[in-house]
């Protein structure tokens, strides 16, 4: 005999339904909004749940991953990477975690999380050893890769190099309502150019902001870094260093970069004028020429690696 649903159970059905079309449309959603990267190739990488969506450009026998900045999409880092392929270095930049296809947890865990990330991409792509890069909160990421793994890190390069010397009392006020997901847009954008640009630079904020916002991703990688002992990430590792500082970057001020180049070994420093914390839209061609001409030099004086 067949029994019609009751009240109880078609209520239950129709919120189970209700839930999994919301969770749909989310992610259909944040598919939308991501920003397309045109690379050579795009892969998902799938392993113990985590899903990482890389991004390759180029060929060559030398790999380099680059991590991008707090709470920023791979696209920021586009026409850096194509730059740096063209001169035939392999370049792989991806999403982190809630960006675009890529997938896993991003509360609970630490910079340790993120670093596993990158040698996640390194090891599906079939890399031993690869230069790392990471652009601001990314080299935090890198560094800890590096850290973690220092037998297959062959070069690191920070863009942006902070984690020691923090920034005035202003603008640790103001970056925390940068990162807060309940700023309005208005004063996000405002805060973007104040905090990221150098003076006359301000006008870049536009085109980041339309690259994305993910304060939710930000500020949950603010947690996982405080979440990590500083002792465990900073040095990273024994790999050749290139240090790239701008000398207008009010986040991660230069002196960071300065003190870890006077007490690292085999560690290169150069401070770049005219920009600030964002300075892949402020000086792409002085960064892509550094990060080659770098690359060549370790491969030169240490070997080939991979």
């Amino acid at each position: 005999m067949t029994t019609s649903p009751s009240v109880k159970d078609t209520m239950h059905y129709c919120n189970n339904t209700t839930a999994v079309l919301s969770l749909l449309t989310a992610m259909i959603i944040a598919l939308l909004l991501s920003p397309v990267v045109h690379a050579s190739e795009t892969r998902v990488i799938k392993d113990k749940g985590i899903e990482i969506e890389a991004f390759i450009f180029g060929k060559g026998s030398q790999m380099l991953i680059i991590a991008a900045g707090n709470g920023r999409p791979a696209a920021d880092l586009e026409d850096l990477a194509k730059g740096i392929a063209a001169d035939g270095i392999r370049v792989v930049t991806y999403n982190y975690r809630t960006i675009g296809a890529s997938k896993g947890p991003i509360i609970g865990i630490t910079l340790h999380d993120y670093a596993q990330d990158i040698w996640r991409i390194a090891d599906a792509l079939g890399a031993k050893k690869v230069h790392l890069a990471g652009k601001t909160y990314g080299n935090r990421v890198v560094r800890t890769a590096a850290a973690d793994r220092p037998e297959r890190a062959l070069s690191v390069t920070l863009i942006g190099a902070g984690g020691e010397i923090l920034p005035s009392t202003e603008v640790q006020a103001k970056f925390i309502r940068y990162i807060d997901p309940n700023t309005p847009k208005e004063e996000w954008l405002k805060l973007q150019a104040e905090l990221m640009f150098a003076p006359g630079n301000e006008h870049h904020a536009i085109r980041s902001s339309e690259l994305g916002e993910y304060p939710e991703l930000a500020s949950a990688q603010v947690k996982a870094n405080n979440a990590t002992p500083k002792s465990e990430w900073a040095e990273a590792g024994t790999a050749p260093m290139l240090i790239l500082t701008c000398l207008q970057d009010l986040v991660a001020v230069p002196e960071n970069g300065l003190n870890l180049a006077k007490k690292r070994p085999n560690t290169w420093l150069v401070g770049i004028p005219s920009c600030g914390h964002n300075m892949i839209f402020e000086q792409p061609e002085v960064l892509e020429r550094l990060i080659i001409e770098y690359i060549k030099l370790v491969v030169a004086r240490y070997g080939q690696g991979n």
